[in-house]
C-alpha cells in the first residue's frame, strides 16, 4: 500500500508540474553591432596663389617663383625645408590613411597662356613653363615634378587627421609674353586609400 501512495504522489506530483509554466527570466539577449566606414577626403588651406603675390603681382619670363610666404622669389632655405616656408597645408579628413598625387594642368586664359612642360622646369618649346612640389621635412633635391597627368603618391601614407605642409617651385617660360591678361592653372590633389 506505501508503494501505491508513493507512486501516486510522484505521478500527480508530475502531473502538477507539467502544468505549471516555467518561470520567464531573460529570454532575449542583443549585440549591438557597429560599422564605420573607410572615407577617404582632403582638405587643401589655403586654395589659392597670387604668384609674386609678394611683389608686384606680375610674373617675368625665365624666373622661378616659390609659394613661399617668406617671398615669391625667394627659395626655402632651410634644408631640410621648414614648414614656415610652405604655404599650402593638406589634411586627412578621412578614417584611413591616404596617398596624395598631385597634377597641375596648363595655363589658360588671354592669348598666350603658359603650358606645362611636364618637366619640373622651363621648357625648350615656347610658352613652356615647369613645375615642382615640395613638403616641409624634405630636402629641396626631393621635390617632384607637377605633371598634367599627376605625380603619383607626391604625399605618401597621410594618417587620418594627419597634415603635411607642402609647396609649388613654378619657373616661368623662357620667351617674352605676348599678351598681358591673367591667366590660371589648376594644382588639383587626389588621394587614394594606402
Amino acid at each position: 500500500m506505501r508503494k501505491i501512495i508513493v507512486a501516486t504522489v510522484l505521478a500527480l506530483m508530475l502531473v502538477v508540474s507539467a502544468a505549471v509554466p516555467a518561470f520567464a527570466y531573460d529570454t532575449t539577449a542583443e549585440v549591438t553591432v557597429t560599422a564605420t566606414p573607410a572615407i577617404i577626403s582632403i582638405d587643401n588651406a589655403p586654395d589659392n596663389w597670387t604668384i609674386n603675390s609678394t611683389g608686384d603681382s606680375l610674373i617675368r619670363k625665365a624666373t622661378t617663383y616659390w609659394s613661399n610666404d617668406g617671398g615669391n622669389t625667394t627659395s626655402p632655405t632651410a634644408d631640410p625645408i621648414a614648414a614656415g616656408e610652405c604655404r599650402f597645408t593638406v589634411t586627412n579628413d578621412g578614417t584611413v590613411a591616404v596617398d596624395i598625387e598631385i597634377s597641375m594642368s596648363s595655363f589658360t586664359g588671354g592669348a598666350d597662356p603658359m603650358t606645362n612642360s611636364d618637366g619640373g622646369t622651363a621648357g625648350a618649346a615656347a610658352g613652356q613653363f615647369g613645375a615642382e612640389a615640395y613638403l616641409a621635412t624634405q630636402t629641396l633635391v626631393s621635390a617632384v615634378n607637377l605633371t598634367i597627368a599627376g605625380t603619383a603618391d607626391v604625399i605618401t601614407a597621410l594618417a587620418s587627421t594627419g597634415t603635411q605642409k607642402w609647396g609649388i617651385e613654378l619657373a616661368t617660360q623662357t620667351d617674352d609674353f605676348t599678351d598681358a591678361a591673367e591667366t590660371s592653372s589648376t594644382v588639383t590633389l587626389t588621394a587614394t586609400e594606402v
